[in-house]
């Protein structure tokens, strides 16, 4: 080969080129190629800086990519928080039976007697479920009680406090239930933010979940006339929808590239 390819194939190593470009445009084998670049001192040395610019170019793309998508969440997040609108009473009540239906402790053929229990580690859904007990099943306080299951490992008065001040109640008044500490790699529920999962109980409230029992099947039925082909008339303009939102048929359209 020519002597000017070889300085040319030199001057495109030390500017990053990859083994196979520069293989592919003199058309050369690759022990030649690594023959050259030997005697120059350019075969572990600018591999080494070629990996490296090239590692931070997909970091920096990566990061590029990373904050579009942050910036197009945070503009549906902020939009679809808007078309939420007022709820109204009959908004509330219907939430609450729909966390019911998901979360509660229901009652069952061999278990006819069961009370009103809810149990879970989001705090929002939580105060929601307590507002739903107060405003539309007309709970009172003394009726409440509340259990924290946790794991032995964990932070426990943090979590008692945290959840004090969550929910409004007495620490005193939250009962510790241990779990008994597992290692696994699997489990995520560790660390500092870790504090671990609420049960509400409601005392004498076998007839309130009999109650919401019927409330749950009255919505089954409802939404269930859609298997037949049927789907549930919602009609127009109900309280607290806001017109062009997607859950009165509209189209968002979002101004952010993906």
């Amino acid at each position: 080969m020519k002597h000017s390819d070889r300085l040319d194939a030199l001057d495109l190593r030390r500017n990053g080129a990859t083994y196979q470009e520069i293989m592919q445009r003199f058309g050369m084998a690759k022990s030649t190629l690594w023959r050259w670049l030997k005697a120059e001192e350019l075969v572990d040395g600018q591999s080494q800086r070629y990996t490296e610019r090239r590692s931070l170019a997909q970091k920096k793309a990566a990061r590029v990519v990373h904050e579009r998508r942050l910036r197009r969440t945070w503009v549906i997040v902020e939009q679809a928080k808007r078309e939420i609108g007022s709820l109204t009473a009959r908004d509330l009540w219907m939430l609450g039976i729909a966390l019911y239906w998901a979360e509660g402790s229901k009652q069952k053929p061999h278990n006819v007697s069961q009370r009103v229990q809810f149990a879970n580690s989001d705090p929002a859904m939580l105060r929601l479920f307590l507002i739903w007990l107060r405003d539309v099943c007309y709970v009172s306080k003394a009726q409440l009680s509340f259990d924290l299951f946790i794991h032995e490992s964990a932070h426990i008065e943090t979590a008692r406090e945290f959840w004090s001040t969550t929910l409004q109640i007495p620490s005193q008044q939250l009962r510790v239930r241990l779990k008994r500490h597992n290692c696994s790699p699997r489990r995520r529920n560790i660390g500092a933010d870790y504090v671990g999962l609420v049960r509400i109980s409601v005392a004498r409230s076998t007839d309130l979940n009999r109650r919401i029992t019927g409330w749950i099947e009255g919505l089954q039925q409802s939404v269930g006339e859609s298997a037949n082909g049927q789907p549930p008339d919602f009609g127009s303009g109900y309280p607290g929808s806001i017109p062009g939102s997607p859950a009165a048929g509209g189209i968002v359209e979002v101004a952010v590239n993906s």
